[in-house]
């Protein structure tokens, strides 16, 4: 879901201490300069003046072993993105693991790619410019990232 707004250059990234996978944030970032956003994280509660927006980010993940081996590793199986600037939703996107999982394995970068496109690709920006707000479905999606960042943290 996207809504109106200006082209971003600057963002800021609210750390998630609760996501333990290790490139997450360094992939996030290297999408953003891909797409010539710049971002710095910060601590909860302490955001930085100079931001343009900022996003939120929720992760969760399952334990398993990759075909062949017997290493327990962590998986992405959702992930919610929430970019947000003086209050309002700007945009928001999510992955679900496919019920076939499929891409269980996939790299952090091949989930997390599709949803900067929607969210920051340059061609999308026409489609902003023109929709409608959908207070009642940013509404929803926070409500969303809440319970799912509430029940990550309880296991």
């Amino acid at each position: 879901m996207v809504h109106p707004h200006e082209e971003l250059h600057d963002i800021c990234i609210e750390l998630n201490a609760n996501v333990i996978v290790a490139d997450f944030i360094p992939e996030l970032q290297k999408q953003l300069r891909g797409r010539e956003i710049e971002s710095r994280i910060y601590a909860p509660g302490n955001i930085p003046s100079a931001c343009e927006a900022t996003l939120y980010y929720t992760v969760l993940t399952q334990w398993g072993s990759p075909l062949f081996s017997d290493e327990l590793r962590p998986y992405i199986t959702d992930i919610n993105l929430l970019l947000k600037k003086n209050g309002k939703v700007l945009a928001n996107a999510a992955y679900r693991l496919d019920g076939m999982a499929y891409d269980k394995w996939s790299s952090t970068g091949h989930k997390l790619s599709p949803l900067l496109l929607k969210m920051f690709a340059s061609d999308s920006m026409a489609q902003w410019q023109n929709a409608a707000s959908g207070g009642d479905e940013a509404s929803h999606f926070e409500q969303d990232v809440a319970k799912r960042a509430a029940a990550a943290t309880r296991n």
